[in-house]
């Protein structure tokens, strides 16, 4: 019987440069790219979250990218029915699949095999956590969540009411016992991720906030507006996009869309980093201030995936 197909993956930070190593690498292993991105699903937000462009697609097979449109509910479960169903594909072409991105949850749920959604949200439920919240903020879910599932409250940002509302119609849709089992993928997984400076990370970061809005960010965000996607639901909440709508709606100045941009890109950075760096899978190549493409960088990270892969 053949062994279960291997997963490959990059992972790391906004602004570390994993798609530019992943396209480096894919001249030289076999390999097709599934995209990890809870935000590049959206059809129509290309340049704000920062979506391989065309000459990258040409070059190399991508999947999970334009999967919905802005207005269209998506899960994580979604997202892993779709992912399972590219491995499948790539793996069937006699390839290799390799992860490309900085959504945790969204690795986790595939290599790791959570069932992270239980179905629709139990509208009961979810009304009357939206008044707790409404009463007491957002302090008393988060603790009602730390007593049903520490392990969950440990796991997510605490400060996201989506999230922390999320997770505790998980939490009581499954009551005190015991949650499922997780089934992790039964092949290999060799996992990456790019390492640099705090302070190299929020350079390349800001540099990317002014580089957005001057290289089409304004046009995207206003061609959504005027579809009639609302600015408040949650791709809007995409680092960049709500910050390109107020600035047309003249309320802020782009220097401030710019930098509210770039600082909380940064602060979603330092999240990220934070949740990979518990993933002692994770085999991080120091890449300092170079390019993510630099030959010497990939030629590590070359070197590492042969050598988990082996």
């Amino acid at each position: 019987m053949a062994s279960p197909a291997p997963i490959a993956a990059i992972v790391g930070p906004t602004g570390s440069g994993k798609t530019d190593l992943a396209l480096a690498l894919a001249r030289r292993l076999p390999v097709e790219i599934l995209v990890a991105d809870s935000r590049q699903v959206y059809r129509g937000m290309e340049i704000g979250t920062a979506q391989p462009d065309r000459a990258a697609r040409a070059a190399v097979t991508h999947h999970l990218l334009d999967l919905v449109a802005p207005n269209e509910p998506f899960s994580v479960a979604d997202w892993v029915a779709a992912a399972r169903a590219a491995v499948a594909e790539v793996v069937g072409r006699g390839r290799l699949p390799l992860l490309v991105g900085g959504s945790g949850l969204y690795v986790a749920a595939l290599v790791d095999g959570y069932e992270l959604e239980l179905g629709a949200p139990d509208p009961v439920r979810r009304a009357e956590l939206a008044a707790t919240l409404a009463r007491g903020g957002i302090a008393a879910l988060a603790g009602r969540l730390m007593r049903a599932d520490p392990d969950a409250a440990r796991r997510i940002d605490l400060r996201n009411p989506r999230r922390v509302t999320r997770a505790l119609e998980r939490a009581e849709a499954i009551g005190r016992g015991s949650p499922p089992e997780p089934s992790p993928w039964p092949g290999r997984v060799a996992m990456i991720g790019i390492g640099r400076p705090r302070d190299v990370l929020n350079q390349r970061i800001d540099a990317r906030a002014v580089w957005l809005f001057g290289h089409g960010l304004l046009d995207e965000a206003r061609a959504l507006l005027e579809a009639g996607h609302d600015p408040r639901r949650r791709p809007f909440t995409s680092h960049g996009y709500g910050e390109a709508a107020r600035y047309l709606a003249g309320e802020w100045s782009l220097e401030r869309a710019v930098s509210v941009t770039a600082q909380r890109t940064r602060q979603h950075a330092k999240r990220q980093a934070t949740w990979f760096r518990r993933d002692r899978r994770i085999v991080w190549i120091a890449a300092g201030e170079a390019p993510a493409d630099a030959p010497a960088v990939v030629d590590e990270a070359e070197r590492v995936l042969r050598a988990l892969l082996a």
